[in-house]
């Protein structure tokens, strides 16, 4: 049986590797210049030793596979769960995508763009509006009553510019933080980490003992601001309990850990 130490170690040890995973796939994407990858294409870049140290094998359906990379990738990345293909991309609003791909594709009509993008056609479409009435995009209708769509200004289609014209939209009000409650948040992340770069998010939802909802909260304030990153993992050596403790998004992926970033 491990002891406490050596369990906290095994901890470790995985986060790393899934950080390191994470950090291949990112190079992976900014080397090849797309926001989003095939799964099993993106999956090769990982080495495979590390590929075996995390159980994720290459040759497994789809589906499977997609599953167990939930518990791999970050904050920072996103499974685009698609009809024909399935993708790993950057964790980018849906606006963003639709923009990047309009950028290089001008004149494109609706129908081909929400084929290109991996997103349903509800998201694409809301996208679609909301850049429309930001006075990103500007619609052109044919004489056959097709849509097309181009930049009317780029400077207007950068990334930061597109989060600060859309953030509202993706973020209530309850979100927006509190710095009081993200400073004693921070205490708490430093007293039970002692030092460690990882921390378990069970540990600071015990020490802080607030309501689950206030504690989400907060941590989704941080997460928005990009001051901290969360992690996946393997829960098997957890007790219900601490895993019931931990953090599920919107889409019910079960993330583990916790870690600061680095001004």
């Amino acid at each position: 049986m491990m002891k406490n130490n050596d369990v906290v170690l095994a901890n470790e040890h995985e986060i790393s590797d899934i950080c390191e995973a994470e950090k291949i796939m990112i190079q992976s994407l900014e080397k090849s210049g797309k926001m989003y990858i095939p799964i099993k294409e993106i999956v090769r870049k990982i080495p495979q030793e590390l590929r075996n140290r995390l159980d994720i094998k290459i040759t497994a359906p789809v589906k499977k596979l997609r599953l167990k990379m939930e518990k791999v990738i970050g904050q920072k990345l996103k499974i685009f769960p698609g009809k024909r293909v399935t993708y790993i991309g950057k964790n980018v609003l849906p606006e963003e995508l639709v923009a990047l791909l309009i950028k290089h594709h001008q004149e494109i009509s609706l129908g081909l763009l929400c084929q290109k993008l991996p997103l349903s056609k509800k998201q694409s479409i809301s996208a679609v509006n909301t850049l429309i009435e930001k006075g990103v995009l500007l619609p052109r209708i044919n004489e056959k009553m097709t849509i097309f769509l181009s930049i009317i200004d780029s400077s207007k289609a950068d990334n930061k510019m597109i989060l600060k014209l859309v953030e509202k939209k993706h973020l209530s009000p309850s979100m927006s933080g509190n710095e009081a409650l993200q400073k004693e948040f921070k205490k708490a992340f430093q007293s039970v980490g002692k030092g460690r770069n990882f921390i378990r998010i069970h540990r600071i939802r015990e020490y802080l003992n607030w309501p689950k909802d206030k504690f989400d909260q907060v941590l989704l304030s941080l997460m928005s601001s990009y001051t901290v990153e969360i992690h996946g993992g393997d829960p098997s050596s957890m007790t219900d309990k601490e895993i019931m403790d931990s953090y599920k998004d919107e889409k019910g992926r079960l993330f583990l850990t916790i870690s600061w970033r680095k001004n």
